[in-house]
């Protein structure tokens, strides 16, 4: 059985190279940005009115020599931050692209992902697994970490602005004060790099996305070891969103999307246009009404309206739920629902198979381990 998707015909744009990373404006739901492989930074603008969506490419402009691997924005929307394979940080006006501020080399491998920490301070993450601090208005970093030997995937800061998550290509989970600038702890090693993460259920854990497709949980400050996995993808996920604090969508390498619901874990549906390339960049508005995600091509994002899926997905948990009260009727109601936990349980039972990707664009993985491309 095939499992449906929804959302396959929501409005998509194609650009002229692949897109590499993709950010909402955290002040305006109208606005999002995608970097390129070719180093072109898009301001996309989503025009919603009565009868349909659509979007429309705003302004493009080469921000950087290389590709474009990371985007972020200042909490007050004023300022973009982007990071490259070029290994530098740049600083430009959200309304009129001019640049503010450039860090010509602020790193000494190319630079792979960032985070907004604060209205000053953000930190990014490089291809060697070095992790660093920075001030807008200071010319130098304000912190320098190298716990981890391999590439960082992915940075995130709690709501205390002083807790600083990062996920490591080594398999680790690594854990900084911000404030003192010193590790605060490390998880034990996993068995596969972790491609990112999230907080979840009010900041009372942390779900870790993997390239061999489970998801590991951790109690918050209890980050020394896993508390739960969800073996339920059937290959590597590439990136990892939030729609809510019980709601979580997977962009995997088999160019789907996927939306999970958290405790009890269950995959609910595929969403948008399924592609044969891995999905390579997710991003949610402000109010999580939109989703951005790479659709049928890496040259291709595609809107998907949050809203209406939530509705969706409120609908199948109380249908699921009386499916449970009652055999009888369950019976009855089979419904494509039922078609996507058969592929699920399928996917499960295949999840534990390994297999190995060339990349050389970052250090070889440990020997079992399925490594992520960049670019």
């Amino acid at each position: 059985m095939v499992s449906t998707s929804l959302f396959d015909d929501g409005p998509e744009i194609e650009f002229p190279t692949e897109i590499m990373c993709s950010r909402f404006c955290p002040i305006t739901r109208d606005l999002f940005l995608a970097g390129a492989i070719s180093g072109h930074l898009h301001w996309i603008k989503i025009n919603d009115d009565e009868n349909e969506q659509s979007m429309s490419n705003e302004r493009s402009m080469k921000v950087h020599k290389k590709s474009v691997r990371a985007i972020g924005l200042t909490p007050d929307g004023q300022s973009i931050i982007t990071v490259s394979k070029d290994k530098s940080i740049k600083l430009r006006s959200t309304e009129t692209g001019k640049m503010i501020t450039k860090y010509k080399r602020a790193h000494d491998s190319p630079i792979n992902c960032l985070c907004i920490v604060d209205n000053c301070v953000l930190a990014t993450g490089d291809d060697d697994g070095y992790v660093k601090l920075w001030d807008y208005r200071q010319k130098k970093s304000l912190a320098e970490f190298h716990d981890c030997d391999d590439y960082i995937s992915d940075l995130t800061c709690a709501n205390d602005r002083r807790t600083l998550l990062t996920t490591s290509g080594e398999g680790t989970l690594t854990v900084y004060n911000v404030r003192k600038k010193k590790l605060q702890i490390q998880s034990e090693l996993m068995d596969s790099d972790l491609t990112a993460c999230q907080i979840v259920k009010d900041g009372t854990k942390v779900v870790c996305s993997t390239m061999e497709g489970v998801l590991y949980f951790f109690n918050w400050k209890e980050f020394g070891n896993m508390s739960d996995r969800f073996p339920g993808h059937p290959g590597g996920i590439e990136c990892l969103t939030s729609l809510d604090q019980s709601l979580i969508v997977t962009g995997c390498e088999d160019g789907k999307i996927r939306c999970l619901s958290l405790y009890p874990h269950r995959i609910m549906s595929i969403v948008g246009r399924t592609g044969s390339m891995p999905i390579q960049t997710l991003s949610t508005s402000c109010d999580t009404d939109y989703l951005i995600g790479t659709s049928t091509s890496q040259e291709t994002l595609q809107l998907i309206d949050t809203q209406q899926l939530k509705i969706i997905l409120n609908k199948k948990k109380k249908k699921s739920g009386k499916q449970q009260d009652n055999s009888f009727f369950a019976d009855l109601e089979i419904n494509e629902q039922t078609e996507f936990d058969d592929e699920q349980q399928r996917s499960s039972d295949e999840s534990d198979s390994d297999s190995d990707d060339d990349d050389d664009d970052i250090r070889k993985p440990p020997k079992k381990k399925k490594k992520k491309v960049h670019f």
